[in-house]
């Protein structure tokens, strides 16, 4: 079955399924369908995190506890990008770590802190001993779908994606299949699909909505409907305007818009988080803003600070802050190289080609270039920052 073939059969499930109106029960305890509102999150998170520690410090065997409190952690971690909640979430399921089969459950959470830590390699080690024995797990599946993703390894995402037909939602599959698909030839089939289910679709899970609306709106947006994309953000928006990524990528795409104003309406309280701060002091240069110093000395010190620890997650940021706030082309793209090396989403690719081309290094661009070919992506932005090199 052919890509485009294997995202209709997904639609006429999805189709089916919807017709009859059935709920979605996961066969996977552990996959987590949808999250509280920030704030609300924040208040019932402390309270329950009180009582799960209270819980295991009287009895430290006690695995529901442990994996519970580790998971608020991992939670906190993703909407703060904050690291030092996964190295909670770690200490705390080490001993279940120890043993020479960990369960299931332990596995997932590992592989989930590994990836976040981008140790990519051993999350895959503990997915693939899931699989081993339950190739159709969900979130084994999926996490080892999004890793791939990442890494540009379409196919082998596609294939991961494709065993959660008729395990999963058919909003979860379909959005799993249509990220790498639209990035290796299929971008017209998977946004068409995509935006078909989303628009007959009924009680979805918040994240998986989320998700769904992000994804469709990055489709449209590398497609070049800007207007479309927009639409979608604000749809995603209207469902939690404090998702950390939706808000990340939405600020990014009102810059490449040139809409800097709304950058900084959409995220002038947002400076915790360093992907946000960093696109909020891009806002204030596009501005001609008095403060656009205060904000690069606080960027730096958060970049100097990541490299103390050994943090590895930022560098496609860091590059960018080389590149646009410090005009540093070569050291801009040293981190880009870097990055690369592990990760190479379509922001990944954007700032190696500007710092590629900054930098001459005309061997990077045509590396770079030669590799989208293979992959078949096809990229309004990329085309944009191209032509920049042959002008």
């Amino acid at each position: 079955m052919s890509m485009s073939q294997s995202l209709w059969a997904i639609f006429l499930i999805a189709l089916t399924t919807m017709i009859h109106a059935k709920p979605f029960i996961p066969e996977d305890d552990q996959l987590v369908l949808q999250r509280l509102p920030e704030q609300l999150f924040q208040s019932a998170s402390s309270t329950k995190i009180k009582q799960l520690r209270s819980q295991l410090k009287t009895n430290p065997e006690d695995w529901l506890s442990a994996s519970q409190l580790a998971q608020y952690y991992i939670d906190l971690s993703k909407a703060y990008s904050d690291p030092r909640y996964m190295g909670y979430a770690q200490a705390i399921l080490n001993p279940w770590w120890q043993v020479p089969r960990p369960r299931t459950e332990a596995l997932i959470l590992r592989a989930i802190i590994r990836q976040n830590a981008h140790d990519f390699t051993n999350a895959i080690t503990d997915l693939d001993q899931i699989l081993s024995v339950q190739p159709g797990h969900i979130q084994a599946n999926l996490i080892k779908a999004t890793i791939a993703t990442v890494q540009g390894d379409y196919q082998i995402a596609i294939q991961h994606c494709q065993q959660l037909m008729r395990r999963a939602s058919m909003v979860l599959s379909l959005a799993c299949q249509s990220g790498p698909a639209s990035l290796s030839g299929q971008a017209e089939t998977s946004y068409q699909l995509l935006h078909q289910v989303l628009s007959v679709a009924t009680d979805i899970p918040e994240k998986e909505k989320i998700w769904a609306w992000t994804l469709l709106a990055e489709i449209a947006w590398r497609q070049g409907n800007y207007n479309s994309a927009d639409q979608h953000f604000k749809t995603a928006m209207q469902i939690n305007a404090s998702d950390s990524y939706l808000l990340k990528v939405y600020a990014e795409f009102l810059l490449q818009q040139h809409r800097p104003l709304e950058v900084i309406k959409l995220i002038d309280n947002e400076t915790k988080i360093d992907s946000l701060l960093l696109r909020l002091a891009l806002a204030k240069k596009m501005t001609h803003s008095k403060q656009l110093a205060k904000y690069i000395d606080l960027l730096s010190e958060r970049f100097r600070a990541n490299r103390k620890r050994g943090s590895v997650l930022h560098q496609g940021d860091e590059a960018r802050f080389k590149l646009h706030l410090l005009n540093q082309p070569h050291a801009a793209l040293q981190l880009a190289k870097q990055n690369w090396q592990l990760q190479r989403e379509p922001a990944d690719t954007y700032i190696l080609l500007q710092s590629a081309i900054l930098a001459n290094d005309m061997e990077a661009v045509q590396n770079i270039k030669q590799w989208l070919s293979k992959k078949g992506t096809d990229d309004e932005l990329i085309k944009q920052i191209l032509s920049t090199s042959q002008g």
